[in-house]
């Protein structure tokens, strides 16, 4: 049996043996290259990141991988194009080609690959064009990739009206995690801190306990400081749910209110 025989055989075991055996290598074959590409599209994490890393160990040997990743981002099947495009990333500074893949993967039910798919899209000098696809997807993408977003733009630092006004809006989202992420991006970015805290005190008289807090400690972030804040702040003190009671202890401390 081939080596690009056993990169595709059905066993998992005999796969990782050639997985390993191939990133050893200085000199391999086109076929193998394409077999190597093949197992970034396995249903297994323990097939599929091994092949990515074998990627670069090829590339560091001066074996160009970049042709095959190429050809593997444009594939019929969603895992194989998020393997490409996580090893593409591994390369170096994320290609901009890998841009829709990673957008796609923000929206998929794997909350590890949706993670892993943020941190490429940190990691890519077209900032702009990321904040960009990120900002669209905010009006047309799926829930996790709604939500996703705004984390992303959060952790881009990525501060505009129009964005504020997208977090605003995404507080009404029919989806809870939605509204946390809407949270988390006005809690550290909102330029509008009195309309940012209106809204956060809707969530923190809300029904649902996991909003509740979430708006609690945005508001110790946002760091506005009315009455009205504080007041509810006080309020959540004195409430029944100890987590609630924790993060409303912990936001008044942040406004320096802790005492007053």
């Amino acid at each position: 049996m081939t080596l690009a025989d056993r990169l595709c055989s059905a066993d998992p075991e005999e796969r990782s043996a050639a997985i390993a055996e191939i990133a050893a290598r200085k000199h391999v074959a086109p076929s193998e290259l394409e077999a190597l590409a093949g197992c970034l599209g396995h249903a297994r994490k323990a097939i599929q990141r091994p092949a990515a890393d074998a990627c670069v160990a090829l590339a560091a040997h001066g074996i160009d991988v970049r042709p095959v990743l190429g050809v593997a981002l444009g594939s019929p099947l969603a895992r194989q194009r998020w393997g490409a495009a996580f090893a593409l990333a591994r390369l170096g500074d994320p290609p901009l080609e890998t841009l829709p893949v990673v957008l796609e993967t923000l929206g998929g039910d794997d909350g590890d690959l949706r993670w892993a798919a943020a941190e490429i899209l940190r990691r890519m000098p077209e900032r702009a064009r990321v904040i960009e696809a990120l900002e669209d997807l905010l009006r047309t993408g799926n829930g996790a990739q709604r939500k996703m977003a705004l984390y992303c733009l959060r952790d881009l630092g990525a501060r505009a009206p129009e964005i504020e006004q997208a977090a605003l809006w995404a507080l009404g989202d029919e989806l809870r995690d939605v509204r946390l992420a809407a949270i988390a991006w006005l809690a550290r970015l909102a330029t509008d801190r009195a309309a940012a805290a209106e809204r956060l005190l809707i969530a923190l008289a809300s029904d649902d306990p996991q909003l509740r807090r979430a708006a609690a400690a945005g508001l110790g972030l946002l760091g506005e400081r009315s009455e009205r804040v504080l007041g509810a702040l006080r309020e959540a003190c004195a409430g029944p749910d100890p987590s609630l009671r924790r993060a409303a202890e912990g936001a008044l401390r942040q406004l320096g209110a802790a005492d007053a």
